[in-house]
This record gives C-alpha cells, sequence and structure tokens, in this order.
C-alpha cells in the first residue's frame, strides 16, 4: 500500500476515534481526581503492529510511559510502577467512550495499564493492534480476578 495512502488512513481513523494528541480545549475532558484534579486532555497514539497485525505489550507500555512521563513532566528516567491487565474491551471505545462519538460495536481485545508515580496514579487503555489513550476518569483499582499479566 502506498505510504501515503496508509498515512491517511490512519489518521482519518484516529480523527473518528477522537485520539489524535492535538486535541483542542473544546475536546478536553473533565479532570479526573486521579490526576491530582489538574485539567488533562485525553491524548493517544498509535503503535505500529507488526506483521502478524499485533502491537506488542511492551511497544504499548513505552509509548504511555513516555506520555505520562511528559504529561507530569518528570525525568525519562523516572521510576514509574506499571500495572498491565489483558482485557477484552466492549467497543471501539477501548472502555472509555466519548460523549457525541459513536464506536464500533466489536469486541477488542487489549490491554489495560495503570501507571504510578509517586502520588499520581493515569489508567491508559490501549488495543492489541496498537491504538492506546489515557481514560481520565477509568477507575485505578485493579479489577475484579485480573492480575499482571505482562507478555
Amino acid at each position: 500500500m502506498n505510504p501515503r495512502i496508509a498515512h491517511a488512513l490512519v489518521s482519518l481513523c484516529s480523527l473518528a476515534l477522537g485520539v489524535l494528541p492535538g486535541m483542542t480545549d473544546a475536546q478536553s475532558l473533565p479532570a479526573d481526581a486521579a490526576e491530582n484534579a489538574v485539567p488533562v486532555q485525553r491524548g493517544g497514539g498509535l503503535v505500529p503492529p507488526g506483521p502478524d497485525g499485533r502491537a506488542s505489550v511492551a511497544a504499548i507500555e513505552a509509548a504511555v510511559r513516555a506520555d505520562a512521563v511528559a504529561r507530569w513532566r518528570l525525568r525519562a528516567d523516572a521510576a514509574l510502577d506499571v500495572r498491565v491487565e489483558a482485557v477484552v474491551w466492549p467497543d471501539g471505545s477501548l472502555g472509555c467512550p466519548q460523549p457525541g462519538l459513536s464506536y464500533t460495536q466489536a469486541l477488542v481485545p487489549g490491554w489495560r495499564l495503570l501507571l504510578r508515580h509517586q502520588d499520581r496514579v493515569a489508567v491508559y487503555h490501549a488495543s492489541q493492534r496498537g491504538q492506546w489513550l489515557l481514560c481520565p476518569g477509568a477507575d485505578p483499582a485493579p479489577r475484579a480476578g485480573s492480575g499482571d499479566s505482562r507478555i
């Protein structure tokens, strides 16, 4: 596939799902208590999937670590506690729907990542295809019956 067409398709899909990092203030979501009541914007990105169409959990974790470090204005070598659990999201919103948007109605396998640094907590949701996003307002408590499922 032509790289320009592929880039355009990824951009279009990102716009449809509302996950581009350069969101406007009108698109920002309310502050999450876990984010210390600092207004946050729902950011996200895409980790390129491998030949099998799946992104590695290590690549997703690296991307969300980098996002949290930048968001919290930490040094790159700051110690972050990261918990990863495998989940199946009920639809294309990855468990973090935005009002006014519609999503694909299909099960989406992925991960829930909980990042902690001192008194800060952030919850990220990701799909196995490489899409990830910060989910302000998500419950930071582990899901019942889930454990750290690093792959």
